[in-house]
């Protein structure tokens, strides 16, 4: 195979000699991460790897050239970096020794979820993988390269927002195609602006499905949040997600088409929720579409809009003569039933005689079981009374590989909204309560709850490395225990875990890796370092290496070594010579060899 001359940066031909692309200003000498793929490197004898593209907690993204079919591609490499590393000089990826068996796990995920997507191939708005394979230690996936610009580009293009009437018209093979995704067993988790690219030709498609831990908090990854549009549950790794996952996504994205505002975060309204609906930052969107949206961003995930199926049909459901809609309307947009739980609107039908009879009968008898539970009820001493919270049922839930499962499960809301209070009359007619089971709850949540007032909260923070931060984790007073007006409990607040790794460093300006060490918790001090090795600005060096753990309870703090250049000074007024190799490697420290050069031959 003869040399290919392509531009890393759009694969697009170049000649041998030229430094900067003409079609798209890619540098042919700018530097990459070491941690990812080198531009120029051969995959499976066949795809020319090209310029990272974007890179999260699961997996990295290049532009590729396949050399069988003479097109453009896009490559995923899994490549979870709080797991494993680049093997210095090389693409093969070396695994941490103590995350052998969360590393494989999580790439049987990865294998598994593009599996599934490559079966759906013929959907038309979902960019499928075409080919995989193992290699470097790790797995890939390939897909198509899709031109065009993603839906927040086009938006600022468009005024920053679109009407009602536009998003009817450009949005329904999205909620068909999100719902067929769903019947198949996975959930996106990653629904936003970016996720959503318009195709060369004006096509939708939805891009960026990752394994559940990707987008996930507090799994073994770093987890990838889209402020505004990710679902309360997934800043919880012990939370159920769904179908109502994307829902929340789904409508936090029409939120922010329809007004032109990204809906405040979820952790955020967890706490105080103070989101307007969308008519009232936009008079001209029908009240209807605004209302459906805010339940389908509703905190509660039980309380929400369950199925994309549900949300299309409110959404395009039309009143007649202003009468308000009956819960047996037809949707409009077919969109194939979901195997998850929530209800399901099902087409009017003509009832028969005999179900007409079977129904009375069915009202009868509910009538009589109600007064004889009366009865029984008021025949019971008051001090034998016994409740028990929450409903025990089956429900669709996601386990960590994105697959749809039926379990049974105790049913408890994200925030809990009541009580249950008995009146003694035993006791003076004091009010007594059954304790609610708080763990998982956010304090800051339950102890400003009008549902709670009854009780007087004492909270103890502690690290925990099973809860989020603000999650309550024990509490004194038992799930279903009685307790009285005003009464003192203590609960165990978690820190978030005690020990967190250090990121890597190399190729990361101080901005950027004091970003990263803010998002984690970790404390840190800046202090210059004197060098030539690194380019000033860049971190040069850690007190810990990366990937070593820091004890946060102890409040263990990372010193940061920020490059100093000293400045230049003339040491000769003869020319450099050319032919001398710049010993500069590609993340700007200084290598005593050349960079090796890949030269692809027939």
């Amino acid at each position: 195979m003869e040399r290919l001359n392509l531009c890393y940066g759009c694969m697009e031909p170049i000649d041998e000699n030229a430094e900067v692309c003409p079609e798209c200003g890619y540098h042919m000498g700018a530097p990459h991460l070491p941690a990812y793929l080198k531009p120029g490197t051969m995959l499976n004898e066949r795809y020319m790897v090209g310029k990272l593209l974007t890179y999260n907690g699961e997996s990295a993204s290049y532009i590729a050239f396949d050399t069988i079919t003479e097109s453009k591609v896009m490559i995923r490499e899994y490549m979870p970096d709080s797991l494993c590393t680049r093997e210095k000089g090389s693409s093969v990826i070396n695994v941490n020794p103590d995350s052998v068996a969360g590393y494989k796990t999580l790439l049987s995920e990865f294998v598994e979820l593009n599996k599934v997507l490559s079966k759906m191939r013929t959907l038309n708005h979902i960019n499928a993988a075409i080919d995989m394979f193992g290699d470097n230690n790790t797995a890939y996936a390939v897909f198509d390269w899709i031109g065009g610009k993603t839906l927040g580009e086009y938006l600022k293009e468009h005024g920053g927002k679109l009407s009602w009437e536009e998003v009817k018209k450009l949005f329904p093979p999205i909620f068909t195609t999100l719902s067929l995704v769903h019947n198949a067993g996975l959930v996106h988790r990653g629904i936003s602006p970016e996720n959503i690219v318009i195709g060369e030709k004006g096509e939708l498609k939805i891009i960026g499905f990752c394994i559940a831990d990707a987008r996930t908090a507090n799994t073994e990854l770093v987890p990838e949040m889209y402020n505004g549009y990710a679902a309360p549950e997934q800043y919880g790794s012990n939370n159920w997600q769904g179908t109502w996952t994307d829902v929340y996504g789904i409508s936090a994205l029409l939120y922010r088409i329809l007004t032109g505002v990204v809906p405040t975060d979820a952790v955020s309204r967890i706490s105080n929720d103070e989101l307007e609906e969308p008519v009232k930052l936009d008079k001209n969107i029908p009240r209807n579409v605004s209302r459906v949206i805010m339940d389908g961003l509703c905190v509660n995930s039980e309380m929400r809009v369950q199925t994309i199926t549900e949300l299309v049909t409110r959404l395009f459901e039309q009143p007649e003569n202003g009468t308000r809609l009956s819960s047996s309307s037809t949707q409009t947009i077919t969109i194939p039933r979901q195997s998850s739980s929530g209800n399901r609107r099902k087409k009017n039908s003509a009832p028969s005689r005999h179900g007409l009879f079977i129904m009375v009968i069915a009202i009868i008898l509910c009538i009589g079981m109600f007064f004889l539970v009366m009865v029984l009820i008021l025949s019971v001493d008051d001090n034998s009374s016994g409740f028990a919270t929450g409903d025990t049922g089956l429900s669709s839930i996601t386990d960590s590989s994105g697959f749809e499962t039926t379990t049974e499960i105790t049913l408890e809301p994200v925030v809990e909204t009541t009580t249950t209070t008995i009146v003694s009359t035993a006791q003076n007619n004091v009010m007594v309560y059954v304790m609610n089971d708080l763990t998982g709850k956010f304090f800051d949540v339950i102890s400003k709850s009008d549902s709670y007032s009854s009780l007087v909260f004492k909270a103890e923070y502690e690290y925990n490395d099973i809860f989020s931060k603000g999650q309550i984790f024990e509490q004194s007073i038992p799930k279903n225990e009685t307790y009285e007006e005003g009464a003192e409990i203590t609960v165990k607040v978690s820190l978030g875990p005690k020990y967190i790794t250090v990121p890597e460093y190399l190729s990361l300006s101080k901005k950027d890796y004091f970003a990263k060490l803010d998002s984690l918790g970790i404390k840190y001090e800046e202090q210059e370092e004197l060098t030539e090795d690194v380019l000033e600005g860049y971190v040069y060096k850690t007190s810990k290496e990366a990937g070593e753990q820091i004890d946060v309870e102890k409040g263990e703090t990372l010193i940061v070594y920020v490059a100093k250049n000293p400045p230049k000074t003339e040491t000769s007024t003869e020319p450099h010579s050319t032919d001398e190799p710049d010993k500069t490697s590609e993340t700007g420290y200084v290598t005593e060899e050349p960079d090796v050069i890949i030269t692809i031959f027939d």
